[in-house]
């Protein structure tokens, strides 16, 4: 039972969890409200029955009592019994042979409990409410119909329909509420279950690769090349992790962030330095004055990194790096001139794993998490970050952080 409650979704689970609540709430609400509602209508029948039981009792003390006795109301029976437990007297349609009250029942009675007896002893329908009061020699027996009390079950029937209606009004309005509530969660777990299938994917190539070559090395003997490939692999694996791993610290908000002012001029320097020996020239185009910005600057350094590492991988003959001040804001861009991304593609890169020609990116070394690691950092600085043509052809990555 544990297991199956468990596979059914979660939206289905707090609703089903709120609703059951609600109803228990309501029946328990509702069982207190019909209870003290009967109890109140009791009390109001014995209250009614013993004080005809005193006034009749009064009426004998004074010798007043006439016959027959008068109860001012159809629902009230008297019956006055002797010394011996003989009929006297009573009020119209009292049964001079049945007494209300079974005589075994007289004792509790006259020390004052109350008794709820069949109609039929005083030739009614329903039942009634008995009570005895002593009055000299007398004993005085008076039932009352309970009539009143059939609203309850009638109330009980209203309540159970109302707190039905309300229940399934409210389990519509949940299921909406918890839909709309979990609608982010249920994104981010979508999201999550495709990252960890795609990364799982994404290792499993150069596993494959190195499990393939190390088998052939193992029937035929080492190939020249067979360090260069495993090498070339392992390189690749330890950039993916790297990468997933500072996808999961900023997720969590858990990696160290350290705001401080960064010389963008000397840092556009360091990172063209690195690429000395890239495929295509990496060429700056620096303001004349230097600026600075405060921000984190190993999170500067790898949103450079990883644009640069794209545009070096698509360009044609050359990859430019600039920035400028714009206002209260520096605009940093690196362009290639290579064959660009369609417009209708700009956004879909910066998600997770996505590779617009997979094939070429893979023998360039490309992860598909480097435009994901600059939008998540980009964020980080409270930026934007954007694609943009590049004439004649080409690509432009604009990313604008605040000064």
């Amino acid at each position: 039972m544990t297991t199956r409650w468990h596979t059914v979704p979660l939206r289905v689970r707090l609703v089903a969890l709120g609703v059951a609540g609600l109803l228990i709430g309501f029946a328990i609400g509702g069982a207190v409200l019909v209870w003290a509602l009967h109890m109140s209508l009791q009390r109001s029948v014995d209250s009614s029955a013993e004080q005809t039981a005193a006034d009749i009792a009064e009426l004998i003390a004074a010798g007043e009592l006439p016959d027959p006795i008068p109860t001012g109301r159809d629902s009230t029976i008297v019956q006055v019994f002797d010394a011996d437990g003989r009929f006297e007297r009573g009020s119209l349609g009292a049964d001079p042979l049945v007494p209300l009250l079974p005589k075994d029942l007289w004792p509790r009675a006259l020390e004052g409990e109350n008794f709820t007896v069949d109609g039929s002893r005083a030739s009614m329908t329903g039942t009634l409410r008995a009570t005895a009061e002593r009055a000299g020699e007398r004993t005085v027996l008076v039932a009352v119909s309970q009539s009143e009390l059939d609203a309850v079950p009638k109330m009980s029937s209203g309540l159970a329909i109302t707190f039905g209606a309300l229940a399934a009004v409210i389990a519509v309005t949940l299921w909406w509420a918890v839909g709309w509530t979990l609608r982010p969660v249920e994104a981010a777990r979508a999201k999550q279950r495709a990252f960890v299938a795609d990364a799982a994917h994404e290792l499993r190539s150069p596993l494959a690769n190195m499990h393939t070559e190390l088998e052939v090395a193992a029937r035929i003997g080492p190939q020249e090349d067979l360090i260069d490939d495993l090498l070339t692999d392992v390189r690749r694996m330890t950039r993916m992790t790297e990468d997933l791993l500072l996808l999961a610290r900023l997720d969590d908000a858990r990696r160290p962030w350290r705001p401080e002012p960064v010389d963008l001029s000397a840092l556009l320097r360091q990172t063209a330095d690195d690429y000395t020996d890239a495929r295509v020239p990496v060429r700056l185009d620096l303001p004349g004055s230097p600026s600075t910005v405060d921000a984190d600057a190993d999170g500067l350094h790898r949103i450079l990194v990883n644009l640069v590492d794209n545009a070096v991988r698509h360009a044609d003959t050359e990859v430019r790096v600039a920035y400028r001040t714009d206002g209260g804001d520096v605009l940093l861009s690196v362009s290639d001139d290579g064959p660009g991304i369609p417009p209708a593609d700009r956004r879909r890169v910066f998600d997770r794993f996505t590779r617009l020609d997979d094939s070429r990116d893979r023998d360039l070394g490309g992860t598909g998490l480097g435009l994901s690691i600059v939008a998540e950092l980009v964020a980080a600085h409270r930026g934007t970050v954007r694609l943009t043509s590049e004439n004649p052809h080409g690509l432009r990555a604009e990313v604008r952080i605040p000064r």
